[in-house]
């Protein structure tokens, strides 16, 4: 029997807080098994290398190495995959440090660590977010057993396993010809999950690949392609199921709380409420769900179908004397701003009017549903981009506007956005932020002075948003 390892390189200071659960990984090794008698094993080292007593991410690469080194060498592998995920950090939240939020440089060592620990006649296989993104960087000066695979690898990679094991020629760098979507079924692993001593983990369930959004600055549309692959209702309510019953098994009073990891979770808007309403009727809802939202795509059924089923809940309780357990919901948009020339300028499929729109159903919901006895408040938050080529203060000017009439309790700021090679961000910026591609591989952002940020917002925002902090690249402002 051929034996797999698939190797989780996530280890992130986010990752440290809010362990999030490798999904990718989960449905590789499923779709592997699925496709032949192979014997598969994740070495994940989030949950592997333990919490840190501190933030000195050198003592976790340490500790990330000596296990890689540790698995790849007591046992022959006969393919070794790693999952790259994250290149760096799009919101950096702390000053100081870039290794805390650039990643390549441990990436590339972790490469190395298994290229060096493994036998000449180990296959090794690059993928992940980060590998798709840029795949030249990754694969520059390997050797012929080391070949890649560019975005979701359910249908393709358990096909370059099988090829390269058979002797059969194999592309370096492979993209998926055919579309499938995987499903969690690593019930060890998830129920490890649920035993984290610190944080709270997220698990992450994926419902379509694409987005069919075509927005300037995200390289997903490069990865995915520019159509959509759906996966069936039923599939996404028995994994929902699945995790809840591993909950029970372990014993676990952490509660449930699910992504639906898709680029945009409600386009098209059908499917997204044909799930929320199967969890309902099949009484599969977690504890709490989030997603990326087209800000577009809201009606009034499905606000109430968010609320139905804790979408966005936060995690505390407050109970009444009568013994009600009250629930708080904190919704967010990502609008990327409030002005629909810049909007258009980003490539948004939505404009000014269609926020306000979708805001105000969402309020107009919000308030029929904190009536009643078990809910305490429903609040709401924006994250918006400031900075994209184009923004001056007329743009600033009408998003403090629009954030002024719709009125949420919280906005989080985004100073500059990240420069992804071949985007259509990175051709408008070539020659005035980078000349190379090899120069976007440490992050450039676009950028303004934040002074003159700072004093735009303190002018055009309402009186009423008086707390404002700074966190690296982001200003967080809510109201007092």
């Amino acid at each position: 029997m051929k034996k797999i390892l698939l190797i989780d390189t996530n280890t992130t200071p986010f990752n440290e807080v809010f362990p999030v659960y490798p999904i990718g990984l989960d449905y590789l090794e499923g779709a592997i098994r699925e496709k032949g008698n192979f014997k598969t094993h994740i070495l994940d080292l989030t949950r592997m290398g333990g919490p840190l007593p501190s933030p000195d991410f050198k003592i976790r690469k340490k500790r990330s190495l000596e296990l890689i080194k540790g698995a790849i060498t007591q046992r022959h592998w006969d393919v070794i995959g790693l999952s790259l995920r994250n290149i760096d950090s799009t919101y950096p939240m702390t000053d100081g440090d870039p290794s805390l939020h650039y990643y390549v440089p441990d990436l590339l060592d972790y490469i190395e660590c298994v290229t060096r620990s493994s036998d000449a006649n180990t296959f090794i296989a690059l993928g992940g977010t980060a590998f798709s993104m840029m795949p030249e960087l990754f694969m520059a000066g390997r050797k012929d057993n080391c070949y890649g695979v560019i975005g979701a690898a359910e249908s393709t990679f358990p096909l370059v396993i099988q090829s390269l094991l058979a002797g059969s020629t194999v592309r370096r760098i492979t993209r998926p010809d055919t579309r499938s979507i995987g499903m969690l079924k690593n019930r060890e692993l998830i129920g490890k999950y649920f035993g984290l001593p610190t944080g709270d983990s997220t698990f992450g369930i994926r419902t379509r690949v694409g987005c069919g959004q075509f927005c300037g600055y995200c390289p997903y549309p490069l990865i995915s392609g520019p159509g959509q692959y759906l996966k069936e209702t039923g599939r996404v309510i028995d994994e929902i199921r699945f995790l809840k019953g591993i909950r029970q098994e372990v014993g676990s009073s952490q509660p449930l709380r699910i992504m639906f990891a898709d680029d945009i979770f409600n386009r098209p808007l059908a499917q997204a409420k044909g799930i929320l309403r199967a969890m309902i009727e099949e009484n599969e809802i977690p504890d709490s769900w989030h997603a990326y939202l087209d800000p577009k795509n809201i009606d009034e059924d499905f606000v109430d179908l968010i609320l139905e089923t804790n979408g966005w809940r936060q995690p505390e309780n407050n109970k009444r004397s009568d013994g009600y357990s009250r629930r708080r919901f904190n919704f967010l948009l990502d609008l990327d701003s409030g002005s629909s020339r810049m909007l258009k300028k980003i490539g948004k499929s939505f404009d000014r009017e269609d926020i306000i729109s979708s805001v105000n159903t969402f309020k107009w919901a919000a308030k029929r549903y904190e009536r009643r006895p078990d809910v305490d408040l429903i609040g709401f938050g924006f994250h918006i981009l400031l900075g994209y080529p184009g923004e001056d203060e007329e743009s600033v000017k009408e998003t403090c506007g629009l954030i002024n009439e719709l009125g949420p309790s919280q906005i989080t700021f985004q100073m500059g956005v990240r420069v992804y090679p071949k985007t259509p961000l990175a051709q408008e910026t070539r020659g005035v932020l980078w000349k190379e591609e090899e120069d976007l591989i440490k992050p450039v952002f676009t950028g303004m002075n934040r002074t003159v940020i700072l004093d735009w917002l303190k002018r055009y925002l309402h009186d009423r948003y008086t707390r404002i902090l700074q966190r690296g690249n982001m200003i967080l402002i809510s109201r007092a």
